[in-house]
């Protein structure tokens, strides 16, 4: 707890030394202290966000995790820096404590939830604005899309940043890219981190244009050094047919080997595939959703396709049962078929219901192709303006598992359970 004093101590400091620089705390304002205004239009916000986990696993030597976790966000955006016209800047942090540790990586012999007590600056960035483009140079969020290559994993108490140097622009009406050298990863936790030399850094290109709203098209290229690379298209859009909301997603995507490597002796010898499809209909607070996710397999290769950067627990179930082969590869391919049905409505909240079936692509010989199937459940209210309340849960019914990178996962079922709320100022 000492800890998490000292890192709100400091959060509280960083949030009032914006409010000094701004005249808001004292009458002597920094204009008047420095002759000109260094920061200007700063709008500090906060964020506290309880939540409770259970995890069981069936048949596991460790016992069930109880984890009741804290997430303090404190962070600042700046509109104007040293009265330069479109200079902005944004700094942010989090301190993630465990009330309740019964569970690892804070004590051992229980089943793993992975937030562990951190504290951590997790977003300090500027971006210079001109005309139809942006400048962005520091840490930061990145999601590209729906998270599935690149994305925040603000699932987790501790999220996802990127230290990128990056250019995101719309040159023509309907046509937007981003364009970014990523030299550092934070991962939700602190082993996933990873640095990287200027010169080799992964390489993010991502160019959309809207047709329409029934046809948006993309093109994207993940250069992630010592990983892999990634080349993929993509189409989406949504068509109304009498109140009646139907929408699509079609993608494809190939890996080969990294085009660099940095902190590996060698580059992993990549090649595989992948590809997506989604349908969905919304009508009067219902929707319904089809979705079919195909993994290549490794085919002798170093690993089968992965998406490392994605914020996976929003895919292949929220049993996390899965998160490992969509990290790193499935040996031998995943076919998964996701079929969800909810209700909306801002009276009542969101209810959905979701059934997922996995299935290896080829058969891996001392297993069966069947990894196995699972049920998730989800209820979300808006309390307040501010104040939300989410419960929802997992249930991961175990058939062979799958392999990834020679070790057998997915064997035993998994029951998660989460209580959440989430007070944003």
């Amino acid at each position: 707890m000492k800890k998490s004093i000292y890192s709100l101590g400091a959060a509280a400091l960083l949030v009032g030394g914006a409010l000094f620089l701004t005249g808001s705390t004292s009458s002597v304002s920094a204009q008047d202290l420095i002759g000109a205004s260094f920061i200007d239009n700063v709008k500090p916000y906060l964020e506290f966000r309880p939540r409770y986990e259970y995890v069981d696993v069936d048949g596991s030597p460790n016992d069930a995790a109880n984890a009741l976790t804290i997430r303090t966000k404190v962070g600042v955006k700046i509109g104007s820096v040293l009265g330069i016209k479109g200079l902005s800047a944004q700094i942010e942090a989090i301190d993630v404590s465990a009330l309740i540790d019964d569970y690892a990586p804070q004590k051992s012999g229980y089943e793993t939830v992975a937030d562990p007590d951190n504290t951590r600056l997790t977003q300090a960035y500027i971006t210079y604005t001109y005309g139809n483009y942006a400048f962005i140079a520091g840490r930061k969020y990145v999601a590209i899309d729906d998270h599935r290559f690149i994305g925040t994993v603000g699932w987790r108490q501790m999220p996802q940043s990127l230290g990128v140097v990056a250019i995101a622009g719309s040159p023509i009406q309907n046509l937007n890219f981003l364009l970014a050298g990523v030299y550092e990863r934070k991962g939700v936790l602190d082993k996933l981190n990873v640095d990287w030399h200027m010169d080799k850094m992964p390489i993010v290109l991502d160019v959309n244009y809207k047709v329409s709203p029934a046809l948006k098209l993309k093109g994207f290229a993940y250069l992630l050094t010592d990983i892999h690379n990634t080349y993929g298209v993509k189409a989406s859009g949504k068509l109304d047919f009498g109140g009646i909301k139907f929408s699509y997603l079609g993608e494809y995507a190939k890996q080969t080997d990294p085009y660099e490597n940095d902190n590996l002796d060698s580059k992993p010898d990549i090649d595989t595939d992948y590809y997506r499809i989604k349908v969905g209909a919304a009508y009067s607070g219902f929707f319904g959703n089809v979705m079919y996710t195909y993994f290549g397999d490794a085919d002798g290769k170093d690993a089968g396709f992965s998406t490392p950067l994605a914020t996976l627990h929003k895919f292949d179930g929220w049993s996390d049962v899965l998160l490992a082969g969509a990290a790193k590869g499935f040996d031998y391919g995943l076919k998964e078929w996701c079929f969800s049905v909810g209700y909306k409505n801002p009276t009542i909240g969101k209810v959905m219901v979701a059934y997922l079936t996995f299935d290896s692509d080829k058969d891996p010989g001392t297993i069966g192709k069947s990894v196995g199937s699972e049920i998730d459940v989800l209820y979300a209210k808006k309390l307040t303006k501010r104040l939300s309340f989410l419960a929802k849960a997992a249930f991961y019914n175990a058939d062979d598992g799958y392999y990834t990178h020679g070790n057998l996962k997915g064997t035993k079922d998994v029951n998660k359970y989460w209580l959440q709320l989430d007070y944003k100022y």
